[in-house]
């Protein structure tokens, strides 16, 4: 039954998942249209799980992606969502700009989700990329968790 807890774990399972062929198809329709504010759209679960799963400079190469639930309201077949994303480096990457191995970086997200059979079928996100450094006050609320899954 979805609901924000269904939606809750979905996000524990995407944010312990390496790799998400398996994930994938718990969650989204083979037929999903994904749009990204900065990789794009992906049509099918070829397309987006190459980009999750993806080699070097291609989708999430060299980091493994949190996501911290702030708001979250289910109506009917539609989810909004307002999250933090949390990125950890786990090698050298070119994920959303240049990265190392170790950093970890932020972007807060408002997330869009239809379904159809009780799966994704269309996602649209909207992320603003944060520099903790320069915008402190964005995670004050937040102590982000330890690293654990480097």
């Amino acid at each position: 039954m979805l609901d924000e807890q269904w939606f809750k774990e979905y996000g524990e399972a995407f944010s312990r998942a390496r790799d998400k062929s398996a994930f994938f198809d718990r969650y989204y329709h083979p037929q999903v249209t994904f749009m990204h504010p900065f990789k794009g759209t992906f049509h099918g679960k070829d397309a987006l799980v190459t980009f999750w799963n993806a080699g070097k400079n291609a989708g999430h190469a060299g980091i493994h992606e949190i996501l911290h639930f702030r708001n979250v309201l289910v109506q009917g077949g539609k989810v909004a969502a307002e999250l933090d994303i949390e990125w950890r480096c786990f090698e050298d990457t070119d994920y959303l700009g240049p990265r190392r191995k170790g950093d970890v970086f932020w972007g807060k997200c408002a997330a869009f989700y239809d379904l159809k059979v009780g799966k994704f079928i269309r996602v649209q996100l909207y992320l603003n990329l944060v520099d903790p450094h320069r915008e402190p006050h964005a995670f004050s609320d937040r102590q982000p968790p330890p690293l654990g899954m480097q």
